[in-house]
């Protein structure tokens, strides 16, 4: 979900039958996503099912009845925490080639980089992928589905970028996701990042544990301690139970 989300829906509800979009013409319609399909907005009460109603929704919100993908422009996160035990199924589904070498590539890349043999978290996307592989997964993650869930009822048919507050409608545009690739396409880096078991933040330390409980992540856990949490370590925990795990990142850079 994009940070400017409900700000930019609030924009559009106000300037209904006001402002033209690309892909979209004039704006007379904005709709929530419900278990039920979309439901028009007709009141500013109704903004709170954009961000609540669906969290397996790829649209954030239907403009003329048409799924649109929110984007802040500048620097954001494509696709938050992918996990290696999603990554056979999902790389099964887009059809890909020669899985097992695809995984393989991507646990040695992990392995370096916690073993401090990279010098950067952020790894371009050719290292992983081909560009039409890449491509494919990129569009599944931001448009289609999700890992968990599979192919969402709510699919994104276009993407939407504007600031964080809008003025006019000039502030805005909207892309097919092919445009919106071909123009950022540089931009996408493979983010490995980590986090721990036994870390003082409850929110990431449970993320970590659920990280670590399923047979699938075991390539990217490891029972040695690199790095160190921001917030430090839990108290009561047990040093020798702690874990370092890894999950992916797909970021548009700034």
């Amino acid at each position: 979900m994009a940070g400017n989300e409900l700000q930019v829906v609030k924009f559009l509800f106000d300037n209904i039958g006001k402002i033209k979009l690309n892909h979209l013409g004039i704006v007379t319609q904005i709709g929530a996503p419900t278990s039920n399909g979309f439901q028009p907005v007709n009141t500013l009460d109704d903004l709170a099912r954009i961000s609540t109603e669906d969290a397996r929704k790829k649209a954030d919100v239907y403009i003329n009845g048409v799924g649109v993908s929110i984007k802040q422009i500048g620097g954001s996160f494509s696709f938050n925490r992918l996990q290696r035990a999603n990554l056979f199924d999902v790389y099964q589904l887009l059809g890909f080639n020669d899985i097992d070498r695809m995984l393989n590539q991507i646990d040695n890349e992990v392995l370096k980089f916690h073993r401090g043999l990279l010098d950067k978290r952020n790894r371009p996307w050719e290292d992983f992928f081909s560009k039409k592989d890449f491509k494919s997964l990129l569009k599944f993650l931001m448009m289609d589905g999700s890992p968990n869930y599979g192919f969402s009822a709510h699919k994104a048919e276009l993407i939407l970028e504007a600031p964080a507050i809008c003025n006019t409608s000039d502030d805005i545009s909207v892309y097919t996701f092919d445009e919106y690739f071909a123009k950022y396409e540089n931009k996408f880096k493979i983010a490995i990042r980590r986090q721990w078991v036994g870390q003082s933040s409850d929110s990431e330390h449970k993320r970590a544990v659920s990280l670590k409980n399923k047979e699938g992540n075991a390539p990217w856990v490891f029972n040695d301690i690199v790095g160190t949490p921001r917030t430090g370590w839990r108290k009561e925990f047990p040093e020798s139970e702690r874990r370092t795990v890894y999950f992916l990142m797909i970021e548009k850079v700034r």
